[in-house]
Protein backbone atom coordinates (compact mmCIF):
# COMPACT_ATOMS: atom_id res chain seq x y z
CA UNK A 1 0.00 0.00 0.00
CA UNK A 2 1.52 3.32 -1.43
CA UNK A 3 2.14 5.87 1.99
CA UNK A 4 -0.55 7.86 0.03
CA UNK A 5 -3.11 5.61 0.21
CA UNK A 6 -2.09 4.83 4.01
CA UNK A 7 -3.35 8.05 4.74
CA UNK A 8 -6.08 8.40 2.94
CA UNK A 9 -7.03 5.14 4.75
CA UNK A 10 -6.34 6.28 8.06
CA UNK A 11 -8.06 9.77 7.35
CA UNK A 12 -11.81 8.03 6.14
CA UNK A 13 -11.14 5.40 9.24
CA UNK A 14 -10.75 7.98 11.73
CA UNK A 15 -14.05 9.65 9.97
CA UNK A 16 -15.97 6.38 10.83
CA UNK A 17 -18.35 8.15 13.20
CA UNK A 18 -18.53 11.11 11.43
CA UNK A 19 -20.75 12.28 8.45
CA UNK A 20 -19.51 12.21 5.21
CA UNK A 21 -18.92 14.92 3.47
CA UNK A 22 -18.88 13.94 -0.16
CA UNK A 23 -20.07 10.12 -2.05
CA UNK A 24 -16.36 9.24 -1.73
CA UNK A 25 -15.80 6.66 1.01
CA UNK A 26 -13.03 4.67 1.75
CA UNK A 27 -13.80 0.98 0.79
CA UNK A 28 -13.37 -0.25 3.86
CA UNK A 29 -16.22 1.48 5.21
CA UNK A 30 -19.43 0.31 3.82
CA UNK A 31 -22.89 1.46 6.66
CA UNK A 32 -20.42 2.37 9.09
CA UNK A 33 -18.78 -0.28 9.47
CA UNK A 34 -15.07 -1.28 8.96
CA UNK A 35 -14.04 -3.72 6.06
CA UNK A 36 -10.72 -4.87 5.41
CA UNK A 37 -9.33 -6.66 2.64
CA UNK A 38 -7.41 -9.79 4.62
CA UNK A 39 -4.91 -12.05 2.85
CA UNK A 40 -3.62 -15.36 4.83
CA UNK A 41 -0.37 -16.53 3.14
CA UNK A 42 0.92 -20.24 3.37
CA UNK A 43 3.11 -22.69 2.00
CA UNK A 44 -0.41 -24.75 0.88
CA UNK A 45 -3.68 -26.11 2.68
CA UNK A 46 -2.87 -29.66 3.29
CA UNK A 47 -4.20 -31.55 6.45
CA UNK A 48 -2.72 -30.46 9.50
CA UNK A 49 -2.95 -27.97 12.36
CA UNK A 50 -2.23 -24.86 11.17
CA UNK A 51 -4.12 -25.43 7.92
CA UNK A 52 -7.13 -25.60 9.73
CA UNK A 53 -6.31 -22.43 11.86
CA UNK A 54 -6.30 -20.74 8.25
CA UNK A 55 -9.65 -22.39 7.04
CA UNK A 56 -11.56 -21.23 10.88
CA UNK A 57 -9.99 -17.39 10.58
CA UNK A 58 -11.16 -17.38 7.06
CA UNK A 59 -14.62 -18.50 7.70
CA UNK A 60 -15.08 -16.42 10.90
CA UNK A 61 -13.53 -12.89 8.98
CA UNK A 62 -15.56 -13.41 5.74
CA UNK A 63 -18.68 -13.67 8.54
CA UNK A 64 -17.66 -10.51 9.99
CA UNK A 65 -17.78 -9.00 5.87
CA UNK A 66 -14.32 -8.92 5.34
CA UNK A 67 -13.24 -10.17 1.73
CA UNK A 68 -10.59 -13.02 2.52
CA UNK A 69 -8.11 -14.20 0.16
CA UNK A 70 -5.92 -17.29 0.92
CA UNK A 71 -2.42 -17.87 -1.21
CA UNK A 72 -0.60 -21.33 -1.25
CA UNK A 73 3.38 -21.00 -2.64
CA UNK A 74 3.35 -24.33 -3.15
CA UNK A 75 0.22 -26.21 -3.87
CA UNK A 76 -3.40 -25.29 -2.69
CA UNK A 77 -3.82 -28.96 -0.80
CA UNK A 78 -7.00 -30.65 0.70
CA UNK A 79 -8.55 -27.47 2.21
CA UNK A 80 -8.47 -25.59 -0.66
CA UNK A 81 -11.94 -26.91 -1.69
CA UNK A 82 -13.78 -26.11 1.72
CA UNK A 83 -12.59 -22.85 1.58
CA UNK A 84 -13.90 -22.06 -2.27
CA UNK A 85 -17.62 -23.37 -0.77
CA UNK A 86 -17.39 -20.75 1.48
CA UNK A 87 -16.73 -18.08 -1.05
CA UNK A 88 -13.23 -17.67 -0.02
CA UNK A 89 -10.63 -17.11 -2.88
CA UNK A 90 -7.89 -19.70 -3.02
CA UNK A 91 -4.62 -18.57 -5.19
CA UNK A 92 -1.86 -20.79 -5.94
CA UNK A 93 1.74 -19.65 -6.96
CA UNK A 94 2.55 -23.16 -7.97
CA UNK A 95 6.53 -22.51 -7.10
CA UNK A 96 9.66 -24.24 -7.53
CA UNK A 97 10.97 -26.03 -4.28
CA UNK A 98 14.35 -24.65 -3.02
CA UNK A 99 14.87 -20.60 -2.59
CA UNK A 100 12.59 -18.84 -4.71
CA UNK A 101 13.30 -18.10 -8.49
CA UNK A 102 13.75 -14.61 -9.80
CA UNK A 103 10.54 -15.47 -12.20
CA UNK A 104 8.46 -17.18 -9.21
CA UNK A 105 9.61 -13.57 -7.33
CA UNK A 106 8.50 -11.42 -10.00
CA UNK A 107 4.88 -14.00 -10.23
CA UNK A 108 4.38 -13.21 -6.19
CA UNK A 109 4.97 -9.57 -6.53
CA UNK A 110 2.34 -9.69 -9.55
CA UNK A 111 -0.28 -11.83 -7.42
CA UNK A 112 0.05 -9.67 -4.33
CA UNK A 113 -0.46 -6.38 -6.16
CA UNK A 114 -3.47 -7.64 -7.95
CA UNK A 115 -5.16 -8.78 -4.79
CA UNK A 116 -3.92 -5.52 -2.97
CA UNK A 117 -4.60 -6.01 0.39
CA UNK A 118 -5.21 -4.08 3.41
CA UNK A 119 -3.73 -6.75 5.92
CA UNK A 120 -1.35 -9.53 5.11
CA UNK A 121 -1.33 -12.24 7.67
CA UNK A 122 1.45 -15.01 7.13
CA UNK A 123 1.61 -18.50 8.38
CA UNK A 124 4.80 -20.49 8.32
CA UNK A 125 7.98 -19.06 8.31
CA UNK A 126 8.56 -19.74 4.54
CA UNK A 127 5.60 -17.77 3.95
CA UNK A 128 7.27 -14.74 5.70
CA UNK A 129 10.32 -14.90 4.24
CA UNK A 130 9.14 -14.53 0.29
CA UNK A 131 5.72 -12.64 1.25
CA UNK A 132 6.72 -10.04 3.86
CA UNK A 133 9.61 -9.02 1.60
CA UNK A 134 7.26 -9.13 -1.47
CA UNK A 135 5.03 -6.68 0.90
CA UNK A 136 7.28 -3.99 1.91
CA UNK A 137 8.54 -3.25 -1.71
CA UNK A 138 4.59 -3.15 -2.27
CA UNK A 139 5.05 -0.63 1.26
CA UNK A 140 2.13 -2.51 2.29
CA UNK A 141 3.13 -2.22 5.94
CA UNK A 142 0.07 -3.94 7.92
CA UNK A 143 1.95 -7.69 7.50
CA UNK A 144 1.30 -10.20 10.69
CA UNK A 145 2.90 -13.78 10.91
CA UNK A 146 1.86 -16.80 13.56
CA UNK A 147 4.36 -18.68 14.23
CA UNK A 148 2.54 -22.61 14.93
CA UNK A 149 5.45 -24.79 16.22
CA UNK A 150 9.05 -24.85 17.39
CA UNK A 151 12.17 -24.83 14.86
CA UNK A 152 15.60 -25.95 15.10
CA UNK A 153 17.64 -22.45 14.61
CA UNK A 154 21.01 -24.13 15.63
CA UNK A 155 22.54 -23.21 11.70
CA UNK A 156 23.37 -19.81 10.75
CA UNK A 157 21.36 -20.10 7.65
CA UNK A 158 18.44 -21.21 9.48
CA UNK A 159 18.92 -17.74 11.88
CA UNK A 160 19.76 -15.49 8.72
CA UNK A 161 16.70 -16.76 6.65
CA UNK A 162 14.40 -16.09 10.13
CA UNK A 163 15.73 -12.91 10.87
CA UNK A 164 15.03 -11.68 7.65
CA UNK A 165 11.79 -13.43 7.62
CA UNK A 166 10.44 -11.98 11.09
CA UNK A 167 11.67 -8.54 10.63
CA UNK A 168 9.08 -8.17 7.66
CA UNK A 169 6.11 -8.80 10.33
CA UNK A 170 5.00 -5.60 12.28
CA UNK A 171 3.61 -8.04 14.76
CA UNK A 172 4.59 -12.04 15.42
CA UNK A 173 2.45 -14.04 17.35
CA UNK A 174 3.32 -17.63 18.67
CA UNK A 175 0.47 -20.37 19.51
CA UNK A 176 2.27 -21.10 22.98
CA UNK A 177 4.62 -19.46 25.24
CA UNK A 178 7.42 -22.01 24.64
CA UNK A 179 7.50 -20.84 20.78
CA UNK A 180 7.64 -17.71 21.86
CA UNK A 181 10.31 -18.51 24.05
CA UNK A 182 12.30 -20.21 21.37
CA UNK A 183 11.77 -17.34 19.22
CA UNK A 184 13.76 -14.75 22.29
CA UNK A 185 16.42 -17.19 23.08
CA UNK A 186 17.84 -17.14 19.43
CA UNK A 187 17.33 -13.72 19.29
CA UNK A 188 14.97 -13.56 16.19
CA UNK A 189 12.44 -11.36 17.35
CA UNK A 190 12.23 -8.58 20.30
CA UNK A 191 9.80 -8.70 23.13
CA UNK A 192 8.03 -5.73 21.72
CA UNK A 193 6.92 -7.32 18.54
CA UNK A 194 6.19 -11.22 19.98
CA UNK A 195 2.35 -12.03 21.24
CA UNK A 196 0.96 -15.09 22.60
CA UNK A 197 -2.05 -15.75 20.84
CA UNK A 198 -3.85 -19.73 21.07
CA UNK A 199 -5.48 -21.03 18.65
CA UNK A 200 -9.12 -21.47 18.45
CA UNK A 201 -11.58 -23.94 17.01
CA UNK A 202 -15.76 -23.67 16.50
CA UNK A 203 -16.75 -24.63 19.68
CA UNK A 204 -19.87 -27.76 18.81
CA UNK A 205 -22.92 -27.75 20.54
CA UNK A 206 -23.92 -31.38 22.28
CA UNK A 207 -26.36 -31.45 19.59
CA UNK A 208 -24.10 -31.40 16.81
CA UNK A 209 -21.73 -33.80 18.62
CA UNK A 210 -24.42 -36.12 19.26
CA UNK A 211 -25.81 -35.61 15.43
CA UNK A 212 -21.92 -36.66 13.99
CA UNK A 213 -21.52 -39.77 16.23
CA UNK A 214 -19.91 -42.80 14.46
CA UNK A 215 -21.24 -46.04 15.86
CA UNK A 216 -19.11 -48.58 16.88
CA UNK A 217 -20.77 -51.32 14.25
CA UNK A 218 -20.12 -49.01 11.47
CA UNK A 219 -16.03 -49.73 12.35
CA UNK A 220 -16.47 -53.07 13.62
CA UNK A 221 -15.22 -52.25 17.19
CA UNK A 222 -16.38 -54.34 20.01
CA UNK A 223 -19.03 -52.65 22.46
CA UNK A 224 -17.01 -53.74 25.44
CA UNK A 225 -13.93 -52.15 24.26
CA UNK A 226 -11.69 -49.21 25.45
CA UNK A 227 -11.31 -46.66 22.23
CA UNK A 228 -8.20 -45.27 22.30
CA UNK A 229 -7.37 -42.20 19.71
CA UNK A 230 -5.34 -39.48 18.02
CA UNK A 231 -5.88 -37.08 15.27
CA UNK A 232 -2.47 -35.69 13.25
CA UNK A 233 -0.05 -35.83 10.27
CA UNK A 234 1.47 -39.53 10.36
CA UNK A 235 5.15 -37.89 10.65
CA UNK A 236 8.07 -39.10 13.15
CA UNK A 237 7.67 -35.75 15.77
CA UNK A 238 4.13 -37.67 16.52
CA UNK A 239 5.24 -40.75 17.27
CA UNK A 240 2.00 -42.37 16.96
CA UNK A 241 4.54 -45.48 17.26
CA UNK A 242 4.33 -44.84 20.88
CA UNK A 243 0.44 -45.32 20.87
CA UNK A 244 0.54 -48.51 19.06
CA UNK A 245 3.16 -50.36 21.68
CA UNK A 246 0.78 -49.25 24.40
CA UNK A 247 -2.24 -50.58 22.77
CA UNK A 248 -0.15 -53.88 22.28
CA UNK A 249 0.91 -54.03 25.95
CA UNK A 250 -2.63 -53.39 26.92
CA UNK A 251 -4.39 -56.29 24.52
CA UNK A 252 -1.67 -58.74 26.13
CA UNK A 253 -2.94 -57.95 29.51
CA UNK A 254 -6.06 -59.31 28.03
CA UNK A 255 -7.68 -55.68 28.08
CA UNK A 256 -10.38 -55.14 25.44
CA UNK A 257 -8.84 -51.67 23.80
CA UNK A 258 -9.05 -50.52 20.33
CA UNK A 259 -6.77 -47.65 19.02
CA UNK A 260 -8.16 -44.88 15.56
CA UNK A 261 -6.04 -43.44 13.80
CA UNK A 262 -7.17 -40.49 12.34
CA UNK A 263 -4.47 -38.39 9.80
CA UNK A 264 -2.16 -39.17 6.80
CA UNK A 265 1.19 -38.22 5.98
CA UNK A 266 4.48 -40.01 4.94
CA UNK A 267 4.44 -42.54 7.54
CA UNK A 268 0.98 -43.88 7.23
CA UNK A 269 2.55 -47.61 5.72
CA UNK A 270 5.21 -47.96 8.55
CA UNK A 271 2.72 -47.31 10.98
CA UNK A 272 0.26 -49.93 9.61
CA UNK A 273 3.39 -52.35 8.98
CA UNK A 274 3.91 -51.50 12.25
CA UNK A 275 0.75 -52.18 14.14
CA UNK A 276 1.17 -55.60 11.71
CA UNK A 277 4.61 -57.00 13.62
CA UNK A 278 3.11 -55.89 17.22
CA UNK A 279 -0.55 -58.16 15.82
CA UNK A 280 -2.46 -55.62 16.61
CA UNK A 281 -3.85 -54.71 13.00
CA UNK A 282 -7.20 -56.15 14.07
CA UNK A 283 -7.45 -53.80 16.93
CA UNK A 284 -6.46 -50.35 14.78
CA UNK A 285 -8.27 -48.40 12.79
CA UNK A 286 -6.68 -45.92 10.15
CA UNK A 287 -9.56 -43.61 9.59
CA UNK A 288 -6.91 -41.43 6.87
CA UNK A 289 -7.37 -37.71 6.34
CA UNK A 290 -10.83 -36.07 7.74
CA UNK A 291 -11.42 -32.61 6.96
CA UNK A 292 -14.01 -32.77 10.27
CA UNK A 293 -12.38 -35.20 13.02
CA UNK A 294 -15.52 -34.66 15.53
CA UNK A 295 -17.44 -38.00 14.06
CA UNK A 296 -14.32 -39.87 15.26
CA UNK A 297 -13.43 -37.83 18.32
CA UNK A 298 -17.22 -38.31 19.27
CA UNK A 299 -16.32 -42.15 19.77
CA UNK A 300 -13.28 -42.32 21.19
CA UNK A 301 -13.04 -43.05 24.78
CA UNK A 302 -9.36 -41.15 25.31
CA UNK A 303 -7.78 -39.18 23.19
CA UNK A 304 -3.83 -39.67 23.63
CA UNK A 305 -0.70 -37.28 21.96
CA UNK A 306 2.55 -38.77 22.29
CA UNK A 307 4.43 -36.32 20.41
CA UNK A 308 7.96 -35.41 20.85
CA UNK A 309 6.98 -31.52 20.01
CA UNK A 310 4.20 -29.53 20.08
CA UNK A 311 2.72 -26.31 19.75
CA UNK A 312 -1.24 -25.94 20.78
CA UNK A 313 -2.34 -28.44 18.67
CA UNK A 314 -6.17 -28.22 17.17
CA UNK A 315 -6.37 -32.06 17.89
CA UNK A 316 -6.19 -31.42 21.79
CA UNK A 317 -8.60 -28.61 21.41
CA UNK A 318 -11.49 -30.74 19.38
CA UNK A 319 -10.48 -33.68 21.99
CA UNK A 320 -11.66 -31.54 24.22
CA UNK A 321 -14.86 -30.00 22.58
CA UNK A 322 -15.78 -33.36 22.32
CA UNK A 323 -15.52 -33.73 26.11
CA UNK A 324 -13.18 -36.15 25.73
CA UNK A 325 -10.28 -36.88 28.51
CA UNK A 326 -6.29 -36.26 26.89
CA UNK A 327 -3.28 -38.31 27.88
CA UNK A 328 -0.16 -36.03 26.47
CA UNK A 329 3.67 -35.99 26.61
CA UNK A 330 4.22 -32.55 28.51
CA UNK A 331 6.42 -30.92 25.49
CA UNK A 332 6.00 -27.82 23.54
CA UNK A 333 3.02 -25.57 24.56
CA UNK A 334 1.36 -28.83 26.08
CA UNK A 335 2.08 -27.73 29.81
CA UNK A 336 0.48 -23.98 29.32
CA UNK A 337 -2.80 -25.55 28.63
CA UNK A 338 -3.43 -28.74 30.16
CA UNK A 339 -3.15 -28.88 34.30
CA UNK A 340 -2.38 -32.33 35.09
CA UNK A 341 -5.14 -34.38 36.31
CA UNK A 342 -7.78 -31.09 36.35
CA UNK A 343 -8.20 -31.36 32.25
CA UNK A 344 -6.14 -33.95 31.60
CA UNK A 345 -3.00 -36.25 32.33
CA UNK A 346 0.96 -35.15 31.18
CA UNK A 347 3.32 -37.74 30.67
CA UNK A 348 6.95 -37.67 30.68
CA UNK A 349 8.39 -37.49 27.30
CA UNK A 350 9.14 -41.34 25.24
CA UNK A 351 7.86 -42.94 28.90
CA UNK A 352 6.34 -45.85 27.46
CA UNK A 353 5.77 -47.32 30.82
CA UNK A 354 4.45 -44.73 31.82
CA UNK A 355 2.45 -44.50 29.06
CA UNK A 356 0.75 -47.76 29.76
CA UNK A 357 0.29 -47.70 33.16
CA UNK A 358 -1.95 -44.05 32.69
CA UNK A 359 -4.09 -45.72 29.60
CA UNK A 360 -4.15 -48.91 31.80
CA UNK A 361 -5.65 -46.82 34.85
CA UNK A 362 -8.12 -44.60 32.77
CA UNK A 363 -9.66 -47.83 31.22
CA UNK A 364 -10.98 -48.55 34.21
CA UNK A 365 -12.52 -45.40 35.80
CA UNK A 366 -15.28 -43.79 33.70
CA UNK A 367 -16.07 -41.02 36.53
CA UNK A 368 -12.66 -39.66 36.14
CA UNK A 369 -12.71 -40.01 32.44
CA UNK A 370 -16.43 -37.96 32.46
CA UNK A 371 -14.70 -35.18 34.84
CA UNK A 372 -11.25 -34.48 32.72
CA UNK A 373 -13.54 -34.46 29.75
CA UNK A 374 -15.68 -31.88 30.90
CA UNK A 375 -12.84 -29.92 32.55
CA UNK A 376 -11.26 -29.56 28.77
CA UNK A 377 -14.51 -28.83 27.36
CA UNK A 378 -15.11 -25.68 29.69
CA UNK A 379 -11.52 -24.21 28.98
CA UNK A 380 -12.55 -24.55 25.11
CA UNK A 381 -15.34 -22.42 25.46
CA UNK A 382 -13.43 -19.60 28.42
CA UNK A 383 -10.63 -18.93 26.02
CA UNK A 384 -10.18 -21.45 22.74
CA UNK A 385 -13.24 -21.05 20.33
CA UNK A 386 -12.94 -19.64 17.24
CA UNK A 387 -14.51 -16.64 16.62
CA UNK A 388 -12.94 -15.26 19.84
CA UNK A 389 -9.37 -15.84 18.11
CA UNK A 390 -10.09 -14.19 15.16
CA UNK A 391 -11.72 -11.34 17.00
CA UNK A 392 -8.88 -10.76 18.74
CA UNK A 393 -6.59 -11.17 15.59
CA UNK A 394 -9.10 -9.17 13.77
CA UNK A 395 -8.66 -6.09 16.82
CA UNK A 396 -5.48 -5.91 16.26
CA UNK A 397 -5.71 -5.52 12.26
CA UNK A 398 -7.20 -2.61 12.86
CA UNK A 399 -5.65 -1.56 15.41
CA UNK A 400 -2.29 -1.00 13.64
CA UNK A 401 -4.05 0.02 10.40
CA UNK A 402 -5.69 2.87 12.73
Amino acid sequence: MAQGQAGHLLQNMVQINTPCGNKERNRLIVNGTTHLKVLHTILSLDCGGLERLVLHLCKEGAAAGDNVTVLCLNHPGELAEELKKNGIEVVCLYRKPGLMSLPDALRLRKLIKQISPDVIHSHQMGATLYVGTTARSLRISAVFHTEHGNHDYSSWQQRLLATIAFRTARKIYCVSRDIANNLEKHRLVGKSRLTVQANGIPLPTDKELQSKTLTREQLGIQEEAIIFGTVGRLVRVKRQERLLSAVAALAKQDRKVHLIIVGDGPLRSELKSFASKLEISHLVHFAGFQLDPIPYLTLLDIFVLTSDSEGLPMALLEAWAARKPVVATAVGGLPEVIEDNKNGLLLRPGDQEQLIEVLASLTTDPDRRNRLGNSGRSLVAEKYSAEKIALSYREEYLSLLH
